[in-house]
């Protein structure tokens, strides 16, 4: 019955979530769509 009060109550009726965090020091905009055929076939060669 005590528990419901202060970082209890807020644990129990928030949802949690997952934060992913990346480096962004490579990104090409190779990666990104829209794709055409020299993109797509530079992305084939590498994969």
């Amino acid at each position: 019955m005590g528990s419901y009060h202060g970082q209890a109550s807020f644990d129990t009726i928030s949802r949690l979530k997952s934060v992913m965090r990346r480096s962004f020091i490579f990104d090409v905009p190779l990666r990104y769509p829209p794709f055409n055929k020299l993109k797509f076939g530079l992305l084939k060669r590498l994969l």
